[in-house]
């Protein structure tokens, strides 16, 4: 453990000058600003094939004028792999400006007696979202995020058993390591930004990963490879709903005028409107509707159809300007699949009612020759539906179609409008703020402290306060047994409320002062006589009891003591949080009140005695 600090010491004043950094620069999983077809490479060799399997022997070209005798090779194709690493997420959806949890198991092989000594450095773990197009033989990175192992888990160093050398190297201890982490995904500064996932059809997905590496290197033949494991996952948007659902400056509306087939020769006038543009996903999609019939047949359908357009573009290098080093996103054969995901038809009813009839079928009369009608009709949006915009090879659109028509053989008029959808979770995202205490405690193997939402073993249940003192259980008919002969009355005099404060806040600075293990029955009443009556002992037995049953966080007796008295109490009266036919009148506050003789209250022994 000595070893491991002393590590981390000498690596945090380490000098990284851009010499020795070119030094130890022998190839990289996913190089940064990299050109289209590198990136492509470089995906190619971490993936995998369509089962994850790499190729034996794979290895990643370095970068720069390094030869191909310095390339990395990929740890996880050997045979017999000396360094094995797995990353376990807590969940496999995430929203950006939240957290990653999980757990990153790194095993260090022994090693035989032919073999080298091997050292590894910080690892990374990554989090990149690409685009694949005709079947994942094109991809395109546009989102990632990386933070060193040594940042993102606190326990990094337990598996270092050595300072680093002048590339920054460690030893690392043989064994199994696990190790949690919680990595932040940035709202602003990362490279790119997520979409959300889809997959349209066969061939075209939008995916994400999770991925562990370590750079591992021989000490005695120098050797390079980069082990590294990945699991897949969703990343999401995160987006402002107040900005995002409120209402457009101007409806999206569009319009169509058109005769219909054996009509006349009026016309049909459709206008259809929208008072936003983004919409979520699985929720209902209201349209706005106005039709003017000026032909001579009646309007009897209309239907909301929700039209998905996926848009894929191949790059094509022959297309690019000669003599440019710099490709352009433009220079690509464009494919287009349209299809139709979700559907509303709206038929017209009853016009008039059938004599002898409290009702009619259907709401919508439809629209009359020389009518004019203005109505809204909706759609359910599908809940895997997503809008992505274009970053290199995919984009995804919707559109919605608005169609009316007088009969199954009449000409149709149809308008469309330009629809964005977006998922909940964007607007929603789940908690995933890192509980640090917990995972520590875990992790060194001592037992955290339960939760308010934990269900204990119902034989071995012990009620605990907030603050975890240990309450005595109850029974139920300890509240009917509660009685204590005399009547204790509050006392108005100023003296007596002054030395009740003072008590009171005094016992309450020593309760929360006093550590669980010190506690003991008698501290649950330190009042005077003239503080507590029968009435006060019944009502505080009964609230715990419903706090006991209901609530596993119920208080202690003496803080539902003291929760009755209130700061000011010349200007208040005494109030229970759990019944409100405990305040007294106003009118008996007015009134003296016989004095009672001081003394010690035997409120707690009356309430062990229950």
């Amino acid at each position: 453990m000595d070893s491991c600090t002393q590590s981390v010491n000498s690596n945090s004043t380490f000098d990284w000058s851009p010499e020795k950094a070119a030094l130890s620069r022998h190839g990289t999983l996913l190089t940064a600003n990299a050109t289209p077809s590198r990136n492509a490479a470089e995906l190619k060799f971490i993936l995998g094939n369509s089962n994850a399997r790499l190729k034996p022997g794979a290895s990643i070209v370095p970068v720069g004028s390094l030869s191909s005798a310095d390339s990395t090779s990929l740890e996880q194709a050997k045979a017999r792999a000396r360094v094995e690493v797995d990353v376990i997420p807590e969940t496999n959806i995430f929203v950006q400006g939240g957290y990653i949890h999980g757990k990153v198991k790194i095993r260090i092989r022994p090693r035989s007696r032919t073999e080298s000594a091997v050292l590894i450095s910080d690892g990374k773990i990554r989090v990149v979202g690409f685009e694949c197009i005709q079947n994942e033989e094109k991809r395109h990175t546009f989102y990632q995020q990386s933070v060193s192992l040594s940042d993102a888990s606190p326990f990094a160093e337990l598996l270092l058993d050595s300072p680093p050398d002048n590339e920054g190297f460690y030893a690392a201890k043989e064994g199994v390591h696990a190790l949690p982490f919680s990595m932040y995904l940035m709202l602003e500064g990362g490279e790119g930004t997520p979409k959300g996932t889809i997959s349209p059809h066969a061939g075209i997905a939008i995916r994400y990963i999770v991925m562990i590496s370590v750079k591992v290197r021989e000490v005695e033949t120098d050797r390079r490879s980069i082990a590294h494991f990945y699991r897949n996952c969703e990343v999401w948007p995160r987006l402002n709903p107040s900005a995002i659902l409120s209402p457009a400056a101007q409806l999206i509306h569009e319009s169509a005028a058109k005769s219909l087939f054996m009509g006349g020769s009026g016309k049909v006038g459709l206008t259809a409107s929208l008072h936003r543009i983004y919409w979520v996903a699985g929720q209902q999609c209201c349209v706005k509707v106005r039709i003017i019939n000026k032909s001579k047949k009646t309007i009897k359908n209309l239907t909301l159809t929700l039209l998905r357009s996926t848009v894929a573009y191949k790059p094509s290098p022959s297309l690019d300007v000669e003599g440019s080093d710099e490709h352009d996103a433009d220079a690509c054969q464009t494919s287009t699949v349209q299809k139709q995901v979700a559907e509303s038809a709206l038929e017209m009813g009853q016009r008039d009612h059938t004599r002898g009839h409290a009702s009619a079928k259907g709401w919508w009369a439809g629209v009359r020759p020389e009518e004019t009608t203005e109505f809204c009709h909706f759609i359910s949006l599908p809940s895997d539906a997503i809008t992505i915009p274009r970053a290199r090879l995919l984009e995804i659109a919707y559109n919605l179609r608005v169609t009316v028509s007088a009969g199954p053989l009449a000409s149709n008029i149809h308008v469309l409008l330009p629809i964005r959808i977006i998922n909940f979770l964007s607007i929603d995202p789940p908690p995933s703020f890192p509980r640090e205490e917990q995972s520590l405690l875990k992790f060194l193997g001592q037992k955290a402290t339960p939760e308010i939402d934990e269900i204990p073993e119902e034989n071995n249940h012990v009620p605990r306060t907030a603050n975890g003192r240990v309450l005595e259980p109850l029974f139920e008919d300890d509240a009917a047994d509660a009685e204590y002969e005399g009547d204790v009355r509050l006392e108005t005099d100023s003296e007596s409320l002054s030395e009740r404060s003072f008590s009171s806040r005094s016992s309450l600075s020593e309760d929360l002062a006093t550590s669980n293990a010190d506690i003991q029955p008698r501290q649950l009443g330190n009042a005077i006589a003239q503080d507590d009556n029968d009435e006060f002992v019944q009502q505080a037995i009964t609230a715990l009891k419903i706090d006991t049953k209901y609530g596993e966080c119920g208080g202690r007796f003496a803080d539902l003591y003291y929760s009755t008295m209130p700061e000011n109490l010349p200007h208040q009266t005494c109030t229970s949080p759990h019944s409100a036919s405990s305040i007294p009148p106003a009118s008996d506050l007015s009134q003296p009140k016989p004095a009672r003789p001081r003394g010690p209250s035997s409120f707690a022994e009356r309430v062990q005695q229950k």
